[in-house]
């Protein structure tokens, strides 16, 4: 841990979280023609795998963190 703390800290990374997400999740911020799109994301793995397939398999999911971005990406998902 102390070598990670040595390590330098990039500018604009002084993020406070607050709200229901806080301590538990880092939002995922990116800029987009439509406007700041925020996620968060989960990791699931399998433990325990039957099948030597699975052994490796990771899966990565985002989900909207904001309500904006909710929209945005059912706006994205309406035809036309």
């Amino acid at each position: 841990m102390q070598e990670l703390r040595a390590y330098p800290v990039p500018e604009g990374t002084d993020l406070q979280l607050d709200g229901e997400h806080a301590g538990i999740a880092m939002p995922f911020r990116f800029s987009t023609p439509g406007g700041v799109l925020s996620f968060i994301s989960t990791i699931t793995i399998f433990g325990t795998p039957t099948d030597v397939t699975l052994q490796e398999l990771a899966m990565e999911t985002f989900f909207p963190a904001d309500e904006q971005t909710a929209q945005a990406l059912r706006d994205l998902q309406s035809p036309g």
